[in-house]
Formats: structure tokens, C-alpha cells, sequence
């Protein structure tokens, strides 16, 4: 007589799939030091023809309903998805994230950057930005390196076209959790106060010490979040 299965425990039967957006030119290795959740979808680096491209690309990818983390340009994408299908999106999880639509600042220092690649300074593009990386410089322009040019020229003009996502978070009822370095200068704390104020139910965590790349600068915080919401 054949053994009976084994009964799995109910928290693997509910266990919620994650998918993972990184933020420009960051790849897996991002989350090398973050211990993740079993069945974790990685996106190995944010590509598509435009915003929109790259979220139905996500979607096309991803499990019926999951958990969204998104960090930085992945949190960009992240409320993109939302857009296209909130009913999809179980929980959202946001590191170092910007709801606003870009600054004229922003656009300018992006068409330079645009210049510099397509006059073949990727590398100095990806050294200026890998400078403000603090002790994770080297980790961050390999990445880049490995995301290259054509993906980078991609991932700006999503940016470059991002519209305004503080209406999309305010419609947003489910499970949601916010999270950045109070020493980010990228994406202060301020914004996380902002973001909360559109989402009551938000679950604000500040990380002491950490900049803006948190998977990086406190991997053990983020492992913690993955845990905890795993079940959740």
C-alpha cells in the first residue's frame, strides 16, 4: 500500500509569491545579501519600449496574485502594474520610492545622461551615479555593467515619462508596507510621510542609518520585511 502525501502546513498552502523590480541599472545582485522568501521571482533588470511595455511584460510573467517589492525605478514600475491591474496586486512593498511625477531638475540631468550614453560615456554615466553608493560603489557599477546601455536608455525614459502615482497609491486599499533609509537623499523620509498620508493603512518603517540603495545597505532589514510578509 502506497504511502499517503504528506499534508502541507497551511502557511505554505497561503505562502504569497513575490516579485522583485530592482532600480536603475541594478540587477540580481542587488539582493544578494537579502535572504528571500521560497519561489521568489526576480527581475533580473527593468526593461521594455516604455512604462507601460515593461509592466505588461511583469504581469506576463508573474503568478495571478503576488506580493510587488519594488525599489526605486522598480517602485516606479510597481505603481504601473498597479495601474494596469490593482486586483493582481496582493501587497505592495516600496523601498526608496518617489510617487511624483518628474522635476524639471530631474528631466535635465536625465537628457544629459542620454547624451553622454549615445556619445559612448557609458561608463562615466555609470560612475557618477555608482559614486553615490557609499561603500557599495563597486557593487553598484558592476551591475550597471551588466544591465549596459541599451537597457539603461530604456529605464530613462520610463522615468522621463512617469506620471504623478500619489492618485494610484490613494486608491490603493490593500496590504502595504513603505520602507527607506533615513539618511536617503535620493528619496528622503519625507516622502514615505507623504505616501502614508495618501494610504493610511501603510506600514511606515525608516531604517536607521541606511541610504537610498536599502537592499544593499541594510540587507537584514529587508530580509526581515521578505520574512515577516511572507505569511502575512
Amino acid at each position: 500500500m502506497s504511502a499517503s502525501p504528506p499534508v502541507l502546513p497551511l502557511t505554505s498552502l497561503l505562502a504569497l509569491p513575490t516579485v522583485l523590480l530592482p532600480g536603475t541599472l541594478c540587477g540580481a545582485a542587488l539582493w544578494a545579501g537579502v535572504a528571500l522568501p521560497a519561489g521568489a521571482q526576480v527581475v533580473g533588470a527593468v526593461r521594455g519600449n516604455s512604462l507601460q511595455h515593461a509592466a505588461a511584460l511583469i504581469l506576463r510573467g508573474a503568478p495571478e496574485r503576488f506580493h510587488l517589492l519594488g525599489f526605486s525605478l522598480g517602485a516606479v514600475l510597481a505603481f504601473e502594474v498597479l495601474r494596469r491591474a490593482p486586483e493582481r496586486v496582493a501587497r505592495l512593498s516600496l523601498l526608496s520610492a518617489n510617487p511624483h511625477a518628474p522635476t524639471a531638475a530631474q528631466l535635465e540631468v536625465w537628457a544629459q545622461q542620454e547624451q553622454q550614453v549615445r556619445a559612448g560615456r557609458f561608463g562615466e554615466v555609470a560612475a557618477n551615479l555608482a559614486g553615490s553608493s557609499g561603500p557599495h560603489r563597486q557593487t553598484v557599477l558592476d551591475m550597471a555593467y551588466v544591465v549596459g546601455p541599451e537597457a539603461f536608455l530604456e529605464q530613462l525614459n520610463m522615468l522621463r515619462s512617469r506620471p504623478d502615482s500619489r492618485p494610484t497609491l490613494a486608491s490603493y486599499s490593500g496590504p502595504l508596507t513603505l520602507n527607506v533609509g533615513q539618511a536617503d537623499t535620493v528619496t528622503p523620509p519625507s516622502l514615505v510621510r507623504e505616501m502614508a498620508a495618501l494610504a493610511l493603512q501603510a506600514d511606515v518603517q525608516l531604517i536607521p542609518g541606511a541610504g537610498h540603495y536599502l537592499p544593499l545597505d541594510a540587507p537584514q532589514a529587508v530580509s526581515t520585511l521578505l520574512r515577516e510578509l511572507a505569511h502575512a
